[in-house]
């Protein structure tokens, strides 16, 4: 257990103790992908020991989102009630550039570089999601309490100048772009998909794997043999994410033929 970790699962031990003294919604800050499948692990007891007491829900407005909140309610607690908790906890900000003519292609890196360089934490900062087509602009999902911090302040991304504005879901001005991708592979192995996938060596996918890089449906896989199932939701750090589709045949020569929704 490292220390982050730890200092995370105090807090939420902390939220949980006042969710249930208190009856009201708590939450966390935004959550990497280990990090939820760290609490997800260490909150089983919990879980069992306040289940007619609270409810346990990871959201980020995103359904599609790596990062995302722990929220705490009582099980009185409506979902309605949790849904506006939640809107008023999120912010979703779309950044595009002051003129377009003088824009220049950024990376999501560039965009949480900005952000950070305001002093922001990393824990404040959900999904960012760039533009596949234009990649002068993004979406970022963040803690409602940096919004004006944000909108006030991030005026340029390196030589670019740019405007901020509060949003909401169904007003983000592009969708997420994908991927679709058949592959054959000799068994459904996780390794062996990622391999495809990615177009790395199979070694490579399996050094991922045992780094503790590799989650599937939030949860932290380590085993490079883990059979791939329908509709199994697969995130790498620093390579990306994909949908295992389905398995739909097998050729002559007993290999798999699979699809793949894979996120640009």
């Amino acid at each position: 257990m490292n220390k982050e970790n730890e200092i995370i699962f105090a807090h939420t031990i902390d939220l949980i103790n006042k969710s249930n003294e208190y009856r009201i919604i708590t939450s966390t800050s935004f959550l990497s992908l280990s990090e939820q499948s760290y609490l997800t692990t260490k909150l089983q007891d919990y879980k069992k020991e306040y289940k007619n007491n609270l409810d346990f829900l990871f959201d980020s407005l995103n359904k599609d989102s790596d990062r995302k909140i722990l929220f705490i309610k009582p099980i009185e607690t409506s979902f309605q009630e949790l849904s506006k908790y939640i809107n008023e906890t999120i912010s979703i900000l779309y950044c595009y550039p002051k003129n377009i003519k003088f824009s220049e292609e950024l990376t999501h890196r560039d965009f949480l570089g900005a952000l950070m360089n305001l002093g922001i934490k990393r824990n404040k900062i959900g999904d960012i999601i760039v533009n596949y087509t234009n990649k002068y602009e993004a979406i970022f999902y963040i803690e409602k309490n940096i919004k004006e911090t944000i909108i006030n302040n991030l005026d340029k991304v390196k030589h670019t100048n740019y405007l901020v504005k509060e949003i909401n879901q169904a007003s983000i001005p592009f969708e997420t772009h994908f991927e679709y991708m058949n592959i054959y592979v000799s068994s459904l192995r996780l390794d062996n998909i990622i391999k495809e996938v990615f177009n790395i060596s199979r070694n490579d996918a399996q050094s991922l794997i045992a780094k503790e890089c590799v989650f599937i449906n939030g949860k932290t896989i380590t085993s490079s043999s883990y059979l791939l199932k329908k509709d199994d939701r697969v995130s790498i750090k620093s390579k990306g994410k994909f949908i295992f589709l389905d398995e739909t045949s097998i050729n002559k020569k007993g290999r798999y033929h699979t699809k793949i929704k894979k996120y640009s």
